[in-house]
């Protein structure tokens, strides 16, 4: 008996859990929500990313093949069929592109303390500005354009950007500017490092090309103003007489230049005396895919990369001649240097003679423009580059190769490579 009220508490346990209930069922609505939230992101290996990119690379190729006997057929159903294969190969070749891209505010997030600790110690009084941090790009450049613009933005604050007292007194805030801009245009990315400070004498340049030995004074004389600009380009070359720790020695700006023609980009800078220097970058939205011109040399095919192609015509051999043991071509009665591609790429072709009917390519390398003459136009074609085997990796001139869209193996060229390897090489000769 006395164990009765013992038995009676366990018979009260369950209404307490009944009670609980209703809290219970209020539950299960929270947990619903959660799976979508934890499932929204999923975590991809790099190098995943990377094989799906290689993959979508042959698709590519492909694509260009199947585009061509496209076009030599008359089953218009084929024809209708390989147009709706290139579009969705297009759309998908996007789409993974999209899932390498990373806003460039990772890069640009590091230069408000690079300004502020150089402007400090320079003594300066500098105000940094960043536009478009959310544009994307391929995770590869962002992390190749992160030297080449700590570079250029040291350069601003160091060489652009003015003393305070000097501003104040040529009617300017003492406080400068520099802008750090980023946005797409197309499938490209345009870069630009902009400051308000005392901008570039080109006179100045050209008297320093002269001093160092660069050219000869009438060489300097015919340079415009804009050529001159880019002969801050050039290695060892700078205006400062007193090398500190931040520059003056002329090492860093040409490997800016190197760096971003490794990334098929491009550089233009344009300065104004007294007012600021403005310096573009435009590089490809992805390394893994490019737009090429594609060339014939006798019956061989290469692939020249379309950013550096600025003009195409047919040779005229009356606008050629010799100018101090080098062939030149005068456009727009401006004389550049000729080269033929088949005599130095071509195996028996060193000494062929010139087809009247090639054309000539102008290609652009900072300030410096060449022609090349070719003995076909094919078109233009987006390939995917593939490496060099090990016998053939390191050659001058050649930075890959790639399957073109009737099943040739095309070299890719290296301009700026090629230029360095085969014109010097030219000149010594002669």
């Amino acid at each position: 008996k006395a164990e009765a009220p013992k038995a009676a508490a366990p018979v009260a346990k369950p209404s307490a859990p009944a009670a609980e209930k209703p809290k219970a069922a209020a539950k299960p609505p929270a947990k619903a929500d959660a799976p979508p939230t934890a499932e929204a992101t999923v975590r991809v290996d790099t190098k995943r990313l990377d094989d799906i990119m290689n993959m979508v690379g042959e698709l590519v190729l492909v694509r260009n093949r199947l585009v061509r006997l496209g076009l030599k057929s008359d089953d218009e159903s084929m024809q209708k069929a390989v147009s709706n294969l290139d579009v969705v190969t297009a759309d998908l070749q996007s789409s993974v592109m999209k899932t390498r891209m990373q806003p460039i505010k990772k890069v640009f997030g590091r230069f408000p303390r690079v300004v502020r600790d150089l402007a400090r110690s320079l003594k300066k009084e500098i105000n940094l500005e960043l536009r478009g941090e959310e544009t994307d790009l391929d995770k590869n450049l962002v992390e190749a354009l992160a030297d080449p613009l700590v570079h250029l933005v040291r350069n601003a604050v160091d060489h652009g950007v003015e003393m305070p007292d000097d501003r104040e007194a040529s009617g300017k805030a003492r406080v400068g500017v520099v802008v750090l801009a980023a946005e797409q245009e197309g499938d490209h990315i345009l870069l630009s490092i902009e400051d308000d400070g005392g901008g570039m004498d080109a006179d100045v340049l050209r008297n320093k090309a002269v001093e160092k030995g660069m050219m000869d004074q009438d060489a300097a004389d015919r340079l415009t103003d804009n050529e001159c600009y880019n002969l801050i380009f050039a290695p060892g070359f700078s205006t400062k007489d007193v090398i500190s720790d931040v520059s003056g020695r002329g090492v860093g700006m040409d490997v800016v230049k190197t760096k971003i023609t490794q990334l098929n980009g491009t550089l233009n800078i344009d300065s104004s005396l007294g007012k600021g220097t403005r310096i573009e970058i435009k590089v490809p939205l992805t390394l893994a895919i490019m737009p090429t011109l594609m060339v014939m040399l006798k019956d061989q095919a290469f692939a020249f990369p379309l950013v550096s192609v600025n003009e195409i015509f047919h040779l005229d051999l009356s606008q050629t001649n010799v100018v101090d043991g080098q062939e030149v071509i005068v456009v727009r009665d401006k004389a550049i240097p000729l080269f033929h591609l088949k005599r130095w790429l071509v195996k028996g072709e060193a000494h062929s003679k010139v087809d009247e009917s090639a054309h000539v390519l102008v290609v652009s390398i900072g300030n410096q423009r060449a022609g090349f003459v070719v003995d076909q136009l094919i078109g233009q074609e987006e390939v995917v580059i593939k490496p060099l085997g090990a016998m053939l990796h390191g050659t001058a001139g050649i930075s890959g190769a790639t399957i073109t869209g009737d099943g040739r193996i095309a070299l890719i060229l290296d301009v700026p490579s090629m230029l360095q390897h085969y014109s010097a090489r030219q000149l010594t000769a002669a």
